[in-house]
């Protein structure tokens, strides 16, 4: 299984790609509403399935429907998946992200498709795919990680995430929370 070492060593041969794209993200509305105004890209450090805990980073989904999926698994069962929700959308560019979709992404890193589905919520140790994460925030060249999405996944229709690792986001990269105008709402 790839450490540390293995994906620093790895990482400057990895295939990368340019994703422009609007992407989507589903939050509680009470979230939203904590702060005034809105922080669309609010990074909480909490780790998740790309990252570690300390590692400031944003989430979205590649359509309405896997956002749902996603949100829906994190929230089923504890009472939260009727809470108010809100959607919205990101105007993405970034220039160099690494593609978990990609069998040659995988094999350069050392990864097995199977890396990409381990639970993380209970890990004692950071997964394969935290440890990643942190490598990729670490650096300023990668700013992102394009992968499949676990919740579509286990419902049936394939889906991507994109995790976006704010330290690492370097102009021409962008990120735009699209507004009712011309005008993004936040920029990173």
């Amino acid at each position: 299984m790839p450490d540390r070492a293995s994906f620093l060593r790895n990482l400057a041969s990895a295939p990368t790609i340019s994703l422009e794209k609007i992407w989507v993200r589903i939050v509680p509305r009470a979230w939203l509403e904590a702060k005034a105004p809105p922080d669309f890209l609010f990074t909480s450090g909490k780790p998740n399935r790309d990252n570690p805990g300390g590692v400031q980073c944003v989430y979205f989904s590649e359509d309405e429907a896997t956002a749902l999926l996603e949100y829906l698994s994190l929230w089923s069962g504890t009472g939260g998946e009727h809470q108010p929700r809100t959607t919205y959308f990101a105007r993405v560019q970034l220039e160099h992200a690494l593609d978990l979709r990609d069998a040659r992404t995988l094999a350069v890193l050392g990864l097995k498709a199977r890396d990409l589905y381990q639970p993380w919520r209970l890990a004692t140790a950071p997964t394969v795919t935290q440890v990643l994460g942190q490598v990729i925030s670490d650096q300023q060249i990668i700013c992102a990680i394009r992968f499949p999405s676990v919740s579509a996944h286990v419902a049936g229709p394939e889906g991507a995430n994109v995790v976006i690792f704010r330290d690492s986001i370097r102009h021409p990269s962008r990120v735009e929370i699209l507004g009712p105008g011309k005008v993004p709402l936040q920029t990173w």
